[in-house]
C-alpha cells in the first residue's frame, strides 16, 4: 500500500485487510510505504507495525517521491522480506476492501490465472475524475495494448514468479499500466474481475492535480519508450532503426525521397489526373464509401478490386479524392515496395550490391516509371507485387524454404486481385514450382505438396472473383464477356495489330522500346544473354524468366483483338502505351545481373562496382526519350472529345447544387470526376435498381439534373432512353447545350 498525507484513513484501510485475512485463514503480511508525509501517516504504521510484528511492514521514503517510486519501493519489500506467493497492490484511502481480495484468489484459483486485475464495478469518484481516467485508459491501451477495462484501478492480484526479476520505471499513474504491460508480454494468463469501489471519506486525492497528470503523462512516453527498446511494444520502429538488410532499408528510403520528388513535380504541372483511368479509379474507390449504393458491390466486375480497395479509405477524404491523392499514395507506395524488391532479388541473382542498386535505380528512375507511380493508375501495384512475388519464388527455389514459397503466393494473390496479367503470372509460377519441386524430390507426392501451398492461396484470387462475379451478375465471366467487358468497346475495326503478328509484334516491341529507352533495353538483353549462357535452364534459374511471358501474352493481345496498343511509327498515335512498361523489371533485372557479375572482374572492386552500377543507372535514364506514358495521357486530354467534356465540367462545377443527378459513368468518366458532382447524390449504371427506376421516369424517382452525352453514334444510355420523352420534355429545362453533352435541370430550378 503506498500512503501519502493518509493519517486519517491507513489505519482502518491496514486493519480491514488484517481483521479479514485471519477471519479467513490465509497467511500473510501488509506491506506500507509511506512516501514522505508531512502528517502523522509515517507515525500510523509505525504503530501498526510494532503492534502487529511480522504482518505489518513498514517502509519510509525520507521525501516524497511520487506514486510511481513507492509502487516500487512496497514491491521491493514484499519481495524481499516476504515469502508468499502472491502479492497485491492496493491503496491506503480506505476507497477498496478487503473482502474483495478473497473474490479475487477464488477467482485466480478457478481460471488458473496468473495475474487477476480488479475493475471498479461502479466508480465512486467526482465526473471529472472519472471523465480523466477514461481517457487516460484510452491512451494507455493505445500506446501499450495493456489489458484491462480499468488501467489505474488500485486492486492488483499478481503471482509472485511474474514480479520477481520485473524492473519498473514509471512516475505516477504511469507505473501502473507500465506493471500491466510487463507482465502481459510474456504469455502469462491474465483474468479481470470487478471490485467494490467507495468514496473517499478523509484526506485529499492527488493524482487530479496539473502537476501530477503532466508528470504521467511524461512518464508515459518514456515508458513506451522502454517498451520499444525492448521489443515488447512496436517492434517495427526498432526494425526501422536498425533493418537487418541496412542496403534494402537505404534504397527503400531513397525510392520514398524519389516518390515524394515525382509526386510534387506532376501535381506542380497538373499532370496527376491526366488518364482518364485515373478518374475510373478514384470514382470506383469512391463509390465504396459514398453513394445511393455504397459497399462492395460498387467494386463492378471488369476491373479487379484490389486497388479500388486499398484507395478507398483515403477516398472518404473529400479533399485526397479530388485530388487524386487517394488513389496515388497506393501507387507510391507500390514504387517503394518494387524499388526495394527489385534491389534484393538482382542482388541475390546477381551475387554483388552493384548489381541490385543497377537492377533498382533503372526501375526507380524511369521517367515513365515516376510519372505513373504519381497517378492513381494500377500499373505500380500490379509490378510491386509481381516483384514480391518473383523474388520469393526465387528464394524457394534456391533455398527451398516453405515460407518463401508462401510469401511468392501471397504477392501473386494481390497480383491475380490487381491486374488480369496477374492470372498470367499465377500461371507461371504454378508450373515453376511444380517442376523445381519435381526436379528436387523427384517424386510426385511432393511436387503435389509444393502445389497446394502455393496455389491454395495464389489461385484464390482468380477463383474469388469469377465467384463474385456470379454473385453480383449471375455469370462468373462477366468479367470477360459481360456488357462493359466487350473487347469491341476498346478494339476499333480495322486495327492494324488484330490478325497480323508481325504488326502486333512490332507494335508492342516499340511501346517496350519507348518505355524502357534503348539503352536499359539492351543492358537487360545483354544480362538476359549471359544468364543464359551461365545459368540455362536449371529448375533453380528459370524463376527470372518468368518475367519474360509478358512479351508474347500482350502480342497475343494485340494480335487476336483483345486489347488495344497503338504507336506513332504503325497507327499515328499513342494509346496504351504503357502496357510495353512491365518489360522493365526483367530487362533491370537482367541489367543488374549483367553489372554485378562483371564486377568481380574490375580492380579497386568497391569504387569500381558504385561507378559501374551509378554509370549504367544515369546512362540508361538519360536515354529515355521522355515518359510517353504522360505523352499518351496529355493528348488525349488535347482531344476534342476532352475539350468538350472539360467545358460541361466547369459548367457543372458552377451550377450544380448537390441534387440528385442522373448520369451515365460509362465513357463520361471525366465528366463524372471532374465536374464534382457530389457521389452520394450521382445515379449511374452502377446504382443497384436505382438506375432502372430513374432511366424509366426520372421525375418520378426524384431525379433533380439530367446529364446525357448525343455525339452521332456513341450516344450513352440517359440519352437513349429519355432523348424525346414526354417525361423529359414536361419536367425539365434544358440548360446546357455544346459539343453534344446536355445537361437538364427540373422545372423551377435556379440555373
Amino acid at each position: 500500500m503506498p500512503a501519502y498525507r493518509e493519517e486519517a484513513n491507513v489505519a482502518a484501510t491496514v486493519q480491514d485487510f488484517l481483521s479479514t485475512l485471519v477471519r479467513e485463514g490465509i497467511p500473510h503480511a501488509v506491506v506500507v510505504v509511506d512516501d514522505g508525509s508531512d502528517d502523522r501517516t509515517g507515525a500510523i504504521i509505525d504503530r501498526l507495525a510494532a503492534a502487529h510484528p511480522g504482518r505489518v511492514i513498514a517502509v519510509h521514503h525520507e521525501r516524497n517521491q511520487g506514486y510511481g517510486a513507492a509502487v516500487r519501493s512496497g514491491l521491493e519489500a514484499a519481495l524481499r522480506r516476504t515469502g508468499f506467493r502472491e502479492i497485491l497492490l492496493t491503496d491506503a484511502d480506505c476507497q477498496f476492501r478487503a473482502e474483495d481480495l478473497v473474490r479475487l484468489r477464488e477467482k485466480k484459483k478457478e481460471e488458473r490465472a496468473d495475474a487477476v486485475i480488479g475493475y471498479r464495478r461502479r466508480r465512486a469518484d467526482p465526473w471529472r475524475r472519472r471523465l480523466n481516467a477514461k481517457v487516460w485508459t484510452i491512451l494507455c491501451k493505445t500506446l501499450l495494448r495493456v489489458p484491462g477495462r480499468d488501467v489505474d484501478c488500485a486492486y492488483k492480484l499478481i503471482d509472485r514468479s511474474l514480479l520477481q526479476d520485473l524492473r519498473l520505471s514509471g512516475e505516477a499513474a504511469a507505473i501502473s499500466p507500465e506493471l500491466l504491460c510487463r507482465i502481459s508480454g510474456d504469455g502469462a494468463r491474465i483474468v479481470e474481475h470487478p471490485v467494490e469501489h467507495y468514496p473517499r471519506e478523509h484526506g485529499e486525492q492527488t493524482g487530479a492535480r496539473l502537476s501530477v497528470v503532466v508528470k504521467s503523462l511524461v512518464s508515459l512516453a518514456v515508458v513506451y519508450g522502454h517498451m520499444v527498446r525492448d521489443a515488447r511494444r512496436l517492434g517495427w520502429v526498432r526494425r526501422l532503426a536498425a533493418p537487418k538488410d541496412p542496403g534494402a532499408a537505404l534504397v527503400a528510403l531513397a525510392a520514398c525521397v524519389a516518390a515524394v520528388v515525382a509526386y510534387l513535380y506532376f501535381a506542380d504541372h497538373g499532370y496527376l489526373l491526366a488518364y482518364k483511368d485515373a478518374n475510373s479509379h478514384l470514382l470506383i474507390a469512391r463509390r465504396v464509401v459514398e453513394s445511393p449504393t455504397a459497399g462492395l458491390a460498387q467494386l463492378g466486375g471488369v476491373w479487379l478490386p484490389l486497388p479500388h480497395l486499398l484507395a478507398a479509405p483515403l477516398s472518404l477524404w473529400e479533399g485526397l479524392y479530388l485530388n487524386g491523392f487517394a488513389g496515388a499514395f497506393v501507387s507510391m507506395a507500390s514504387y517503394v515496395v518494387a524499388v526495394r524488391f527489385l534491389f534484393a532479388h538482382a542482388r541475390s541473382l546477381s551475387g554483388h550490391w552493384a548489381g541490385g542498386l543497377t537492377a533498382a535505380g533503372l526501375f526507380a528512375l524511369n521517367p515513365n516509371v515516376l510519372y505513373l507511380q504519381a497517378t492513381a493508375m494500377t500499373e505500380l501495384l500490379l509490378f510491386a507485387c509481381a516483384v514480391v512475388a518473383v523474388h520469393y519464388l526465387h528464394e524457394w527455389c534456391t533455398e527451398g524454404r516453405i515460407r518463401d514459397l508462401s510469401l511468392a503466393s501471397g504477392a501473386v494473390l494481390a497480383a491475380t486481385l490487381t491486374r488480369y496479367e496477374g492470372w498470367i503470372l499465377c500461371a507461371v509460377a504454378a508450373a515453376i514450382v511444380a517442376f523445381t519441386a519435381l526436379r528436387r524430390h523427384r517424386r510426385y507426392a511432393h511436387t503435389e505438396g509444393s502445389l497446394v501451398v502455393f496455389g491454395f492461396v495464389a489461385g484464390a484470387g482468380v477463383l474469388g472473383w469469377m465467384a463474385w462475379n456470379l454473385a453480383i451478375f449471375g455469370d462468373p465471366m462477366n468479367w470477360r464477356s459481360g456488357e462493359y467487358a466487350d473487347s469491341s468497346l476498346w478494339v476499333a475495326e480495322g486495327e492494324a495489330n488484330v490478325g497480323s503478328l508481325p504488326t502486333a509484334m512490332e507494335t508492342y516491341g516499340l511501346a517496350s522500346l519507348h518505355n524502357l529507352g534503348i539503352a536499359t533495353a539492351a543492358l537487360g538483353l545483354a544480362g538476359l544473354v549471359l544468364y543464359a549462357v551461365q545459368r540455362r535452364l536449371r529448375s533453380r534459374a528459370l524463376v527470372p524468366y518468368a518475367m519474360l511471358v509478358f512479351a508474347p501474352f500482350f502480342v497475343w493481345a494485340l494480335y487476336s483483338g483483345e486489347r488495344p496498343l497503338h504507336v506513332k511509327e504503325v497507327m499515328g498515335a499513342l494509346y496504351n502505351v504503357r502496357f510495353g512498361l512491365i518489360m522493365l523489371i526483367p530487362a533491370a533485372v537482367f541489367a543488374g545481373y549483367l553489372v554485378g557479375r562483371l564486377v568481380p572482374r574490375l580492380p579497386g572492386r568497391r569504387i569500381a562496382a558504385g561507378a559501374l552500377a551509378g554509370a549504367a543507372v544515369v546512362g540508361a535514364t538519360l536515354a529515355v526519350d521522355g515518359a510517353v506514358t504522360l505523352d499518351e495521357a496529355v493528348e488525349y486530354r488535347a482531344s476534342g472529345w476532352e475539350a468538350d467534356n472539360a467545358a460541361v465540367s466547369q459548367w457543372l462545377r458552377e451550377h450544380h447544387d448537390g441534387g440528385t443527378t442522373l448520369m451515365m459513368s460509362f465513357e463520361n468518366e471525366s465528366v463524372t470526376f471532374e465536374s464534382q458532382v457530389p457521389t452520394g447524390s450521382l445515379v449511374y449504371e452502377g446504382s443497384y435498381r436505382i438506375w432502372e427506376e430513374a432511366l424509366a421516369d426520372p421525375h418520378a424517382a426524384g431525379v433533380e439534373w439530367i446529364y446525357m452525352r448525343a455525339t452521332p453514334g456513341a450516344e450513352d444510355d440517359v440519352w437513349e432512353a429519355l432523348w424525346g420523352t414526354e417525361v423529359l420534355d414536361e419536367h425539365y429545362d434544358l440548360v446546357y447545350d455544346e459539343g453534344d453533352r446536355l445537361v437538364f435541370r427540373a422545372e423551377g430550378g435556379a440555373a
